[in-house]
């Protein structure tokens, strides 16, 4: 017995490809580990953030560090964004380029 599933663009009927157990759990393998590539960059960007404050980070948690990369990330895309749109009359280097493209 096969089991296909169908779906539908535009009123046309597609039939995907038969349904696969060994699929599904290759898929299930791939976020898994997007999920834990995830984690460990974190791990990584908590350990060199403290390498960079030193003993000034000792007495802090790791959520505590992670916290202020975060806030420091935002800081600094802010004032890149502000000195962007300083050069750039008003646009950001982003919305510049799309305006030179068109």
């Amino acid at each position: 017995m096969e089991i296909v599933k169908e779906s539908s663009l535009n009123n046309k009927v597609f039939l995907n490809e038969p349904y696969n157990p060994s699929q599904l759990q290759d898929d299930t393998y791939e976020r898994l580990n997007q999920l834990f590539t995830e984690q460990d960059q974190q791990q990584r960007d908590i350990l060199e953030a403290r390498e960079i404050l030193g003993d000034s980070a000792k007495d802090l948690s790791d959520s505590e560090v992670y916290d202020l990369i975060n806030e420091v990330q935002f800081l600094v895309d802010s004032w890149l964004e502000e000195y962007e749109r300083n050069v750039f009359d008003g646009k950001t280097l982003d919305e510049f380029l799309e305006l030179e493209q068109k």
